[in-house]
């Protein structure tokens, strides 16, 4: 048991000693070998140029704009407060204006209402035949404005007959008479007076 136990050493110590001994001959032969080989190699150096750098954008311009105020603010003015004690109202005098003038007298060129005229050929009205054989009859009033020369200037129907034919009858005998002209202060002047004409069957109209 214990021969055994020694051979055992024996080999292991052998084993170490022949690794040491493999180890120290790589050393002596082969490392030397390896730096020649590695040393005959061209070594190639690449020079690597450095990127181009990126392209710059330019920046968008940008307005400024100012501000401005939207509602201008007016300068109020400055009022002075009196510290005094208030006055007692004082009456105010207004001037009055002057009486307007007298009223001038009346326009002479305007037809002045009379009540009668004179007649220098009388109104001589004509009975409508178709008007006889219809039976119609009635009284008809004539605004009639005389000139200064007596003539009617202007026959307008105040209150008619109810008949046309009777008004345009009572129209035309009046436009066909002739008037003294009125007289006031020494001069004619225009005059405006109401003519009545009446149609009646039972009198023996023209």
């Amino acid at each position: 048991m214990f021969a055994e136990d020694h051979s055992r050493r024996l080999v292991i110590a052998a084993a170490i000693a022949a690794v040491h001994v493999a180890g120290v001959y790589a050393a002596l032969n082969v490392v030397p070998e390896l730096k020649q080989a590695v040393a005959q190699v061209p070594l190639l150096v690449t020079f690597v140029s450095p990127p181009e750098p990126a392209p710059q954008r330019p920046l968008p311009q940008v307005a400024v704009v100012t501000p401005q105020r939207l509602v201008q603010i007016p300068d109020l003015p400055q009022i002075d407060i009196p510290n005094e004690a208030p006055r007692s109202p004082r009456a105010i005098t207004v001037p009055l204006q002057p009486p307007p003038p007298a009223a001038q007298s009346a326009d002479r060129s305007t037809p002045k209402l009379v009540s009668t005229v004179e007649y220098v050929r009388e109104p001589a009205p004509r009975y409508p035949p178709q008007s006889r054989r219809l039976r119609e009859q009635g009284l008809v009033v004539l605004r009639v404005v005389i000139d200064e020369r007596g003539s009617a200037s202007s026959i307008e129907i105040e209150t008619s007959s109810g008949h046309a034919r009777l008004d345009d009858a009572a129209r035309d005998a009046v436009l066909r008479a002739a008037f003294r002209p009125y007289v006031e202060d020494g001069e004619p002047r225009r005059a405006l007076v109401l003519i009545p004409i009446e149609f009646a069957l039972n009198r023996g109209s023209a």
